[in-house]
């Protein structure tokens, strides 16, 4: 909050993460344009197509009233790699309801699942079948609460890895706990593009070592669910898994800091709409949200 005392220090900051290169126009792509600072945050009308565009349009920070000091508080809170933060802690720190809290954190989790979606896993490749949730006893049956993820990590010439993915799998991929090759074609398809004879994924929970390192990233996501968020609904799951897998893998890249997450919610990359989407398709019929 010292390095941006006033609204007025953020602008140059979130323009140089928006557009990196210089502006662009998202219209026609040219490169000039002149200043509008009549509002609260000025519109830059480009010199070419007359096309106006604002600092936060397109970005997850589109149409939101809350100041840009906090959300860039709000991004360094999630960026910090230690541990992760929840609405109820972000709304006492920044100042803002606990509504406004819980929107802004679903914001930055989408748009870091739709950054996830455009990086796939390569060279060599391990992976195995977990579970998430209260077990059902006997221990081979799937149990109604449980959901069933693949964990997987790329690793390096030297078995070091390097970036980590834990999935959802659609329950119909499933028989028992035992992974169908149908889930793990998916798996590879989505989100893998090493060579067939590069890729290990461990289709029986059994067979898995419980001490080998990337479980043990496994049960890290594990404890850090449970203890920042008390746990979490299979709906709303692959976000906080993605936000996990962003920290670890920022880690493993020396790409820690908040500049690198604020560029990913500053770029135009469908999050905003898909965030939109998604906060629409959490209606239920009688017109109130559906709590996650």
């Amino acid at each position: 909050m010292k390095q941006f005392p006033t609204e007025e220090s953020c602008i140059p900051a979130l323009f140089a993460l928006k557009w990196p290169c210089g502006f662009r126009c998202p219209n026609c792509r040219h490169t000039h344009a002149y200043t509008i600072r009549t509002r609260r945050l000025p519109l830059y009308e480009c010199s070419d197509c007359q096309h106006q565009t604002s600092l936060t349009a397109g970005t997850i920070m589109e149409g939101s009233r809350t100041s840009l000091r906090k959300w860039i508080a709000a991004i360094w809170l999630v960026s910090c790699p230690a541990a992760g933060i929840n609405a109820v802690r972000l709304s006492s720190i920044i100042q803002v309801t606990y509504k406004t809290a819980w929107a802004m954190l679903q914001k930055i989790r989408t748009a870091i699942c739709c950054a996830d979606e455009q990086e796939r896993l390569d060279q060599r490749v391990f992976g195995f079948i977990a579970f998430n949730g209260p077990r059902q006893y006997p221990n081979i049956d799937l149990g109604p609460r449980e959901q069933p993820l693949i964990v997987a990590a790329s690793l390096d010439s030297n078995g070091e890895e390097r970036q980590y993915k834990m999935k959802q799998v659609n329950r119909k991929h499933m028989s028992g706990k035992l992974l169908l090759p149908c889930g793990r074609d998916h798996f590879i398809t989505e989100h893998v593009s090493a060579p067939e004879s590069m890729i290990s994924i461990i289709r029986q929970r059994f067979r898995v070592k419980r001490n080998s390192p990337v479980y043990t990233v496994f049960r890290r996501a594990q404890r850090w669910l449970c203890d920042t968020f008390r746990g979490i609904s299979g709906k709303y799951l692959q976000n906080y898994l993605d936000e996990f897998c962003y920290r670890e893998n920022a880690v493993a890249r020396h790409t820690t800091g908040w500049e690198p997450l604020a560029a990913i919610c500053c770029a135009d990359n469908g999050a905003r709409r898909r965030y939109l989407w998604r906060a629409a398709s959490s209606i239920s019929p009688n017109g109130y949200f559906i709590a996650a």
